[in-house]
Formats: structure tokens, sequence, C-alpha cells
């Protein structure tokens, strides 16, 4: 029996779409001799001599130690060629015809392809031979008679018909003959070997996580333009509150709303709590005129500057006289809100609408000191974008507006696996699962500091050798202390070209690592979650929702035997 990748059994075998490929497969197990190796449908993604990314995929590449390698196209049903169009069509039991791709030139260029992967590798130098046998051939298993496709092109030497599956290792040899020229060597078995390893090692793995990736993010992209239906629903309210769980679209269609203000040539204000999403914002905005967006302690130090150049006043000590205290917190959370609200009586820069996301963490300090921003707070446009689940900061406040909220009820952002997982720490107004299957959440189980760190430069290092780009990465701590944590993560050297970030969102070839709390309100296709045992000791539904709800497409889990049944 031949050796076959992927292994597959007979109920395996009847699930594939093609029953003419699972015939193949069948015959190329039960009659190649067991030194043969069989590959079945694996895809890669590389780059030729001359640097351009190229794409192969062959129904099945035949690898023998002692005969060479070939590429072979395999056709269930009948087969026409029209000679004026140069199309081909399949044709199945009922006569009905389908067009279908040149299958003799398929084979053709997917012989060419595995030439460039294998002698494109790093890896192929450890062959110690010079030259082999690479082919390609055409089997149409249903088909009694191939003669009327033949041309100068497509020699009878390489095509299979309905006898030649009777008799496969026959009709394999023949084809190998007709390939082989004086100056081909065998393969050998460290040939087989390294072949193997190229077409079915990170190049199996790298177009398949890519185009994973890929594809989920083209349906997130088509799930989120369907959230925009609340633009619409809101239409011309000037005052509105946007509710809405994780991943539904909060941001986004803040964004939009600024935009759609703006260019009606309104001044407006975006704002969040967190920098890093604020200044992901930003970044996203780029040069829209008519639109600031920062975060609240942003806009607290931005307005203290100017009355300071302005006015020639300190607020900041006016504030500080006001609320005496040295903490941090006592600052960002009495002395910053109260200077904001001073600036607001000194200043005359006013906005004619202001949008604040993440509102659930904006304090009544907060929200007072905002009052005044708006030029005319009646004619105004004030819209609040919030989900109580995400209280981090735990600030309950009320709200300016006491209208019943809008409610998004659509997950765009996670997968279904994903959404589940987070969601079951949700509470609040339903919300739909998304339409889009992922890969399961992988949970890893480790116990000290130390060896934690090292399983996740583990996983990261095998995500990068799949094609995965850094900064598409993210490490959420979920743990303490973080700087202690980020000493032992640089510890571990990645690749060459990447690099460790503390803090810094969206740098490239770069992996962030940053605490769930300072990463809310954004998102990474891939998110490692680090998980402390300190957790359990304290309210951690919040901390969970938020972390395992940033991750888009996969998800892992570092933690200890303690921690990790926290994740269902």
């Amino acid at each position: 029996m031949a050796r076959m990748i992927p292994g597959m059994t007979d109920e395996q075998l009847r699930n594939i779409q093609s029953k003419a490929e699972a015939k193949f497969y069948r015959a190329c197990r039960e009659q190649l001799p067991d030194d043969v190796l069989v590959i079945h449908s694996v895809g890669w993604i590389y780059r030729d001599d001359h640097g351009r990314l190229r794409e192969g995929e062959a129904d099945f590449t035949v690898i023998s130690p002692n005969a060479g390698i070939l590429t072979i196209e395999v056709k269930g049903g009948g087969v026409a060629f029209d000679a004026e169009t140069g199309s081909w069509h399949s044709i199945d039991r009922h006569h009905n015809r389908n067009k279908i791709k040149d299958p003799f030139r398929q084979a053709s260029k997917e012989r060419h392809s595995i030439k460039d992967q294998l002698v494109g590798s790093t890896l192929w130098k450890d062959w110690r031979g010079k030259r082999f046998t690479l082919g390609h051939a055409v089997m149409l298993p249903d088909v009694h008679d191939a003669r009327p496709l033949l041309s100068p092109e497509r020699r009878i030497e390489f095509v299979g018909i309905d006898k030649d599956m009777q008799a496969l290792s026959a009709w394999i040899s023949r084809v190998y003959g007709f390939w082989r020229s004086g100056e081909d060597q065998p393969l050998g078995n460290q040939g087989v070997e390294l072949v193997q390893r190229i077409l079915c090692g990170s190049s199996e793995v790298l177009p398949a996580l890519k185009s994973y990736l890929d594809d989920a993010e083209q349906t997130r992209i088509r799930l989120t333009a369907g959230q925009s239906k609340i633009l619409r629903t809101i239409g011309g309210r000037k005052k509105a509150i946007i509710s809405g769980g994780a991943g539904t679209g909060k941001t986004l269609i803040a964004v939009e709303k600024a935009r759609q203000l703006a260019a009606q040539g309104l001044d407006v204000l975006l704002l969040c709590y967190n920098r890093p999403l604020a200044d992901a914002i930003s970044r996203g905005l780029g040069d829209t005129q008519n639109i600031s967006a920062m975060s609240f302690h942003q806009l607290c130090e931005l307005r203290m500057q100017k009355v300071q150049k302005l006015h020639n006043r300190n607020l900041r000590q006016e504030a500080s006289d006001a609320y005496p205290g040295n903490s941090d917190k006592h600052k960002y959370e009495f002395q910053m809100p109260f200077a904001l609200a001073l600036s607001n009586e000194i200043l005359d820069e006013k906005f004619d609408a202001l949008l604040i996301d993440e509102a659930q963490d904006f304090s009544s300090d907060y929200w007072l000191a905002m009052d005044g921003l708006l030029k005319n707070y009646d004619a105004g446009h004030l819209y609040i974008f919030l989900d109580e689940n995400q209280s981090l900061y735990r600030r309950p406040a009320e709200l300016p507006i006491t209208d019943e909220p809008f409610y998004l009820a659509a997950n765009c952002r996670n997968t279904a696996q994903i959404h589940r997982c987070g969601y079951a720490y949700y509470s609040g107004e339903d919300v739909d699962e998304p339409d889009l299957n992922g890969q399961e959440i992988k949970r890893i189980s480790v116990e000290s500091d130390s060896s934690q760190a090292n399983e996740i430069s583990r996983i990261i290092i095998g995500l990068l050798s799949q094609g995965v780009r850094p900064e598409d990465i993210v490490v959420l701590l979920a743990k303490q202390p973080k700087n202690y944590l980020y000493e032992l993560l640089k510890a571990h050297k990645l690749t060459p070209s990447t690099e460790w970030s503390e803090g810094t969102v969206g740098r490239k070839n770069a992996i962030l690592v940053d605490t769930v709390a300072r990463f809310k309100g954004l998102e990474a296709p891939v998110v490692i979650l680090w998980l402390g045992d300190e957790i359990i000791d304290v309210g951690y539904q919040e901390l969970l929702y938020v972390g395992i709800t940033r991750a888009k497409s996969l998800l892992f889990v570092v933690g200890s035997k303690r921690t990790l049944p926290l994740i269902g």
C-alpha cells in the first residue's frame, strides 16, 4: 500500500466532492508500492526564481524513490474539447456540460510549479542528486477511449483511462518512462522525505491558515456593511444611545456617523476612553476634515495647554488645588475632568457634534466635564456608544440621554467558536451568533510564569512560520505584573525580522503585548490570552469577556490548571 497524505478513511473518501478523485485515491493506496508517497490536493504559496508570488495545487502528486515525481490531474465523467474555441467541458451521466480548465495545461503548470517549489526551497540543497524525473499526466477514470482528445501536446503516453485504473502501477510506470531522460537520477528515500517536508510541511499549512484568515476577513466586511442599517435607523435623530455587545460594530458605526456629520460641514469630536483605541481611530480617519478623534484624557491635556497658551492660566494647578492628591488615579479621575470643565468656560472652541465610544467607562465626573463642549446642546448632535459588559473600570454614571438605546444584534467580529466562548460572560440584549465558523480555541495548560512565556513564544513562532503577519498577533495580559511578564517574553527571540512591542499598536513586524484593559475596543486576527491565577480571586467575568472577544479568527489561551477551566 502506498503512503497517502492526507490519510483518509473510506468514510472520509465518501465525503469528497469529486468521486473520480476518491476512486483514484483508493487505487493509489491499494495498488502502488509501499515506498511510494502520494499527496492528494495539497496547495501551497511560494516565490519562484524571479521573486513572483505563485500558487500551486495538484489533484495528486506521486513521488517514487526510484522513478521520480508526477503531477496528475483527475477528471471524472466524460471530457470534451472544442477545437474552434479552445474550451474544455466535463460531461456528466445526464449529458450535462460544464466548462472546465484545460486538464493537460493544469497538470503541466503544476509540474513546473513543483520544480520551482523544490528548487526554491533551502531544504532542497540537501538532496545529493543533480537531476530527477519530473512529469505530468491526466487520468480520466470514466473514459473508455481518449484518442479523440490527443494532439502533439496531449500524448497517449501520459493519458490514463478506465482500464488503467485496474493496473495503476503499470500505467504510472509507463508515464515515468515517457518523462525519464538518460541523465535522471533516483530521488532515493532522502529525496522523497525532502519533497514531503517542502510540499507538506510549512508550505502545506501556510495557504490553509492564510486563506482562512483572508476568507474570514472578507466575510466580516460583508457582515459589517450590514450594520450600516443602524445609521439609517437613527436617521435624523440628533441624540441617540447605541448599545451592543463585543464585535457588533459600535466603533465602526461611530466612525461612519462622524464622517457623515463632517461631510455636512459640522465640527465633530469623537471621544473614547482608551488611548490605543483613540490612536487607531485617528489613524483610520487620516486627514479627514472637521473631525477630532482622541481619548478623553488627550482632550483634557489639549484644552489645558490651549488655556495656558492663550490665557496664561494653569488649569492643572487649579484642578490640583481644588482636588488635592498625588496619585495617578486621583489625577485622571478628578483633577483632569475638573480642568476640562474649567476650559469649557474659557475657550470659544466648541463642536457641533459629540460622539462618545466606550461610554460605559465614563464616570459622572467625565460627563459633567464634557458639558459645554457642544456649541448648542439643543441643536447639537450627541451619540453615545456603549457595552455595559465591558465596564472594566466600573464607573456607573447617569447618561445625558434618557431615551431607550438602539440595540445592535449581530456579532460581526468573531468566529462562532470565539463568540460562544466570550459571550458566556455576557448579559444583556441577545446578540446573534456570527455565521462564520472558525478553528477551535486552543487551550494550553502550563504552570510556571517562565514556562508560560516559553509556550507563548513557541505558538508565535509557529504562526509566523505559517505566514501570519507579526502585526496580526497580539498577546493580551490578564495577569500581573505587566513589566515582569513583558521581560519574560522579550527573553525569547522570534525571527530575525520580528520584534516584541510593549503597548504600541500597529507596529510593523512587531508582536504587540498589552493588557486586556488597554486593548479594549480594539481587535486582532490572532489573540493569545495569558491568564493569571489572580483573576480567580477578583471579578473576572468582564475581563474574560473583553479579552476573549478581541480575537477575530484565532484564539489561544495560556494559563495554569486553575485558570483554564474558566474558559468554557
